[in-house]
């Protein structure tokens, strides 16, 4: 059944690829999705704004599992297929290919009955706008009240969508070779908190009066310098990442620029190395500021938390890979410098993302492409739906032994309040009296 359902879903990723969408705004996508599924009589619920959650239930008593799909889009100038309607957004991280495969598993399984005999639920799990962009956007949603956090799990989280999930199965392009290797397993991301630090000077005339400005460009200029000249103090192990732009330079050339904003993520790979670093930067954005004279603003948005995938589920996953490769093409235990939202649920739930190939081109990058589709889809498609068939036999003993195992950082409530506690704006005033 797999294999005549594949087909139909690998031909509506490659549409997916096509047609891309931003964010919680993939509302073309959305209906192409739902389509499928009212096409199999499966129904569904609506999820964090434009995500859709739909389950399998055997009737039985059994483990939930939850297969991840993502399918927003991150902006890309240059891609084929980006859409200059929303900010060119173009599908240059795979995300198309896993709606493909976790589709068409979900399908595969409703349409074979497969559940007739095992135990258990399957749960498809769209989540929308895993790339962490078109903030204002998000910001604008979530003061309108139609979300309450950016991110696509985040929110999922937060409103409980998976609270009665026990463990979750996910893929992604891998961030190594793509046509080296077949698959990576157990592998790690850093995780970020995003910053934005918004300078307020004095405007006048740049050639008639300079003097009599206080520029808010000078202020970002010397704060950048003072984040160049931490690099030094990182150690490589912590995998620490600090970039930024300046996403608003000033008004015009002829005026003392009177407002400046950069935009940045502190990335490491584990939390306190986060938090370490990020006090190092706000000194240098306070510097700058002082120095000048200029006020300024610290914003705050949570990012996403370092992925540490559950090693029992990940050897249990590894064991139906090895019926399709061999040990030597899986790359194990990988740290990427990337994040992604996986990572949060990393702390909740047992979970695994596994690597796959497949691509060619560079991830965010105008030439990412789907290359070979048997390593994109198919191979995919069949040893998760191996790995399912097995977490729900036995009255779902190998699931269960890896809940059990499995030790969270957070409680649900913790989570939620630790994002709260993260999303803040500070402000600093340094041009009183000049």
């Amino acid at each position: 059944m797999l294999d005549k359902i594949l087909p139909e879903m690998i031909e509506l990723a490659q549409d997916i690829y096509c047609h891309p969408e931003l964010g919680f705004r993939e509302f073309d996508t959305r209906k192409k999705v739902i389509a499928k599924l009212d096409k199999y009589h499966i129904s569904y619920e609506d999820v964090a704004y434009t995500g859709i959650k739909a389950t399998i239930d055997s009737g039985k008593k059994g483990p939930h599992i939850g297969l991840i799909a993502e399918f927003d889009a991150v902006p890309t100038l240059g891609h084929p297929y980006a859409n200059e309607k929303q900010g060119n957004a173009a599908h240059t991280c795979g995300h198309y290919a896993q709606m493909g495969v976790m589709l068409a598993v979900f399908v595969a399984i409703k349409e074979s009955r497969l559940l007739d005999d095992l135990c258990g639920k399957v749960s498809l799990l769209v989540t929308p706008a895993e790339e962490f962009c078109d903030m204002d956007y998000r910001k604008g949603l979530i003061k309108e009240g139609k979300l309450h956090y950016p991110s696509g799990k985040q929110e999922m989280i937060a409103t409980g969508v998976f609270d009665d999930v026990d463990l979750m199965l996910s893929c992604h392009a891998m961030g190594i070779d793509m046509l080296e290797w077949d698959a990576e397993i157990g592998s790690s991301l850093n995780g970020f908190i995003q910053k934005t630090a918004i300078y307020h000077g004095k405007a006048t005339h740049a050639g008639a009066n300079p003097e009599g400005g206080i520029n808010a460009l000078n202020a970002v200029n010397l704060a950048m310098t003072g984040i160049n000249f931490l690099r030094e103090t990182f150690r490589a192990e912590d995998c620490i990442r600090v970039h930024y732009v300046l996403t608003e330079g000033g008004q015009t050339v002829n005026t003392i620029p009177s407002r400046t904003r950069l935009d940045m993520y502190i990335r490491a790979k584990h939390v306190d190395k986060i938090f370490e670093v990020e006090c190092k930067v706000n000194n240098c954005l306070k510097a700058g500021a002082m120095a000048i004279g200029c006020d300024l603003e610290i914003i705050d948005t949570p990012g996403y938390f370092p992925l540490h995938q559950d090693e029992n589920l990940t050897a249990f996953v590894k064991e139906h890979i090895l019926k399709y490769t061999t040990n030597d093409r899986i790359a194990c235990g990988t740290h990427g410098f990337a994040s992604g939202d996986m990572g949060d649920i990393s702390t909740l739930k047992p979970i695994v993302e596994i690597g796959t190939a497949g691509f060619e081109g560079t991830l965010h990058g105008k030439d990412f492409k789907t290359a070979d589709v048997n390593k994109a889809y198919v191979i995919p498609a069949h040893y998760f739906t191996d790995t399912i068939i097995d977490l729900l036999k036995d009255n779902g003993k190998s699931a269960y032994d890896i809940v059990k195992a499995y030790k969270p950082v957070f409680t649900k409530e913790q989570y939620v309040k630790r994002l709260d506690d993260l999303n803040k704006t500070t402000k600093y005033e340094y041009m009183k009296g000049l």
